[in-house]
């Protein structure tokens, strides 16, 4: 789509004649009719007039592949970019969340009379998450430049929880030991997700608030 044609049908969405257009622009309405013609180009200040009248950027009045603003090259960087943020946050989370899974299967075999797979498999799959983990960790300190301490603290307070607490309440029936630790980790957990939301420039709740 030209910029005469875009041009046309702004100002057509806006209800607005071409002789109005012209005198926002400060130029004649026979300059406004050529450019929707395709006769001539505008120049760079009447570019940015237009820009400025129906809202959009220059970029979508100039570049003939884009028939939106969602197709201009700013607008895809900026959509790729979120994407890009979310898949950390949500890799983060995922880690966290297996970090705590793995924790509780190994209190759960430990309890077991015949565990269903020797314990050394956890410790393989245990060693992993770790090792995404911090590379993930690492991710973040070195392209956001975020406080690693605000992550590994509640991180280490949280697997203590899941892992140490089971041990103290070996006295409470039905192995809601396990479920205790799980629930007291889960505190610390959202702490270091809310660290990376935030840091990533994501809401942290419905309301959008930072």
């Amino acid at each position: 789509m030209t910029f005469g044609e875009k041009l046309h049908r702004l100002r057509r969405e806006k209800g607005m004649s071409q002789e109005a257009l012209a005198g926002k622009l400060g130029v004649s309405r026979q300059a406004v009719s050529r450019w929707e013609l395709g006769e001539v180009v505008p120049d760079t200040a009447n570019v940015l007039g237009v820009s400025r009248i129906f809202g959009v950027s220059t970029d979508y009045l100039l570049l003939d592949e884009c028939d939106g603003e969602g197709d201009t090259p700013a607008a895809k960087t900026a959509e790729r970019s979120l994407r890009e943020r979310q898949m950390a946050v949500g890799a983060g989370m995922m880690c966290r969340v297996l970090l705590l899974a793995v924790i509780s299967l190994y209190h759960q075999y430990r309890l077991a009379p015949e565990p269903p797979v020797p314990m050394w498999w956890l410790l393989v799959v245990l060693l992993a998450v770790a090792v995404w983990k911090w590379r993930l960790d690492w991710r973040y300190l070195v392209r956001e430049s975020g406080n690693l301490r605000a992550l590994l603290i509640p991180d280490l307070a949280a697997a203590a929880c899941a892992f140490f607490l089971p041990f103290c309440l070996e006295r409470v029936p039905g192995q809601w030991e396990i479920l205790l630790g799980q629930l007291a980790a889960v505190e610390f957990l959202v702490k270091s997700v809310k660290t990376l939301r935030l840091r990533y420039g994501l809401p942290w709740d419905g309301a959008g608030k930072r």
